[in-house]
């Protein structure tokens, strides 16, 4: 037992049909088994300096989120969600602004606005926030809780569930990957170890999420999305610890500013030596808890941004009434910076007259603005302090 998993040998068979001499050579590789947790106290073979920075950390973190008041965190969370899930997506090479998520967002009224990456990270929205408001709140997690974040992920060409294919990192087959996965038959085995650790091993969060989060992304359990929806379970274990209370850690957008460090410190746990694994485990782990307090001075400076936001839009809006359409449409902004008049409608439950009425009301007050670039033959509004924030976090 411990913390080092096995390389093992596996064969691809020739494919006389491939595009590339070596496709249809076929040839050995080497995939990753790692050890299961569930029965081992992983925790005592970190430092006892990474662990007092950690519980420090953490600390930190969860004083900041407990002082937040009611009406800012219900500004913060839509915009980090949507920066986080942005800075998640860019991660795995999936680009696109805030400006573009939420023009896809908007629904099939504006589905000639859509485009593949940015709907792809719209659907990392909503897997975060599945995450963190289904997940959070259950003290057992099955396989079952993973598939419903991955389904939410709607990964184009993937299965969902559980994979039943190898996978495999860099290069185009298994012979020249620069990782290969656990095959499929040890798929659930390992998953629901896993589970069995997450829900019973009695970890600090923080710790707990670094942890988990290394053994998801070593199991890479789906056919693909690992990446984000790896990185969406570590909000539901902080936010289920209560490291977090009510909102968001940004801890993608830390790692996006580190991310050859994250992909090299995950890949170096990957050995069949003990010492090495125990080494990189903790390296790991010092690097995961680095992230998550520079994560909570960003958590900081972007409330700060929020309440400026806030001051803008209220001296922007000042004289309407609290009771008025076009200041009922303020918070919908922060969850959809952009919108149109059937948009507005809708959320409000008005007319469109009475729609139009406060969108043009915004747009004479410059809290709104018509779309531009790409988007200037669409009737669409966007609100640009907003998405500046947004974009500025992500």
């Amino acid at each position: 037992m411990g913390i080092q998993g096995a390389w093992l040998k596996g064969h691809q068979a020739p494919d006389f049909r491939g595009a590339t001499a070596a496709a249809r050579r076929g040839g050995t590789f080497s995939y990753y088994l790692p050890a299961r947790l569930a029965e081992q106290d992983v925790g005592a073979l970190l430092e006892r300096e990474i662990r007092e920075d950690a519980l420090e950390a953490s600390g930190l973190i969860t004083a900041m989120s407990a002082q937040v008041d009611d009406a800012t965190r219900r500004g913060i969370y839509p915009l980090l969600l949507r920066s986080e899930a942005i800075a998640s997506s860019r991660i795995e090479r999936l680009n696109a602004s805030g400006r573009d998520v939420s023009y896809a967002q908007l629904g099939a009224q504006q589905d000639h606005l859509r485009n593949h990456e940015a709907m792809s990270v719209a659907r990392n929205v909503q897997a975060t926030r599945t995450a963190i408001e289904q997940l959070a709140d259950r003290s057992e997690w099955g396989i079952n809780d993973l598939e419903l974040v991955h389904r939410a992920l709607g990964v184009i060409g993937a299965a969902t569930g559980l994979r039943a294919v190898d996978v495999w990192i860099g290069g185009c087959d298994k012979v020249r990957a620069d990782y290969v996965a656990p095959p499929p038959d040890e798929v659930r085995s390992l998953t629901e170890d896993l589970l069995r650790y997450l829900n019973s091993s009695g970890e600090h969060p923080l710790l707990l999420a670094a942890i988990g989060h290394l053994q998801f992304e070593t199991i890479h359990p789906f056919e693909d999305g690992n990446g984000r929806a790896g990185r969406a379970l570590v909000h539901a274990i902080l936010e289920r610890g209560g490291v977090v209370r009510s909102g968001l850690l940004p801890i993608s957008i830390e790692i996006r500013t580190r991310e050859r460090e994250y992909v090299q410190r995950l890949s170096a746990t990957r050995t069949d030596a003990p010492a090495p694994a125990e080494e990189a485990l903790n390296a790991w782990v010092r690097f995961f808890v680095e992230v998550s307090a520079e994560a909570g001075e960003r958590m900081r400076r972007i409330q700060d941004e929020v309440r400026a936001l806030d001051a803008a839009l209220a001296e922007k809006t000042a004289g309407l009434r609290a009771d008025s359409s076009a200041r009922r449409l303020l918070p919908v902004l922060r969850e959809q910076p952009v919108v149109t008049a059937a948009f507005v409608a809708d959320r409000l439950g008005v007319s469109r007259v009475a729609a139009h009425r406060a969108v043009d009301t915004l747009v004479s007050r410059a809290v709104l603005t018509p779309g531009t670039g790409k988007y200037r033959r669409s009737e669409t509004f966007q609100a640009d302090d907003v998405l500046r924030v947004i974009d500025d976090a992500s």
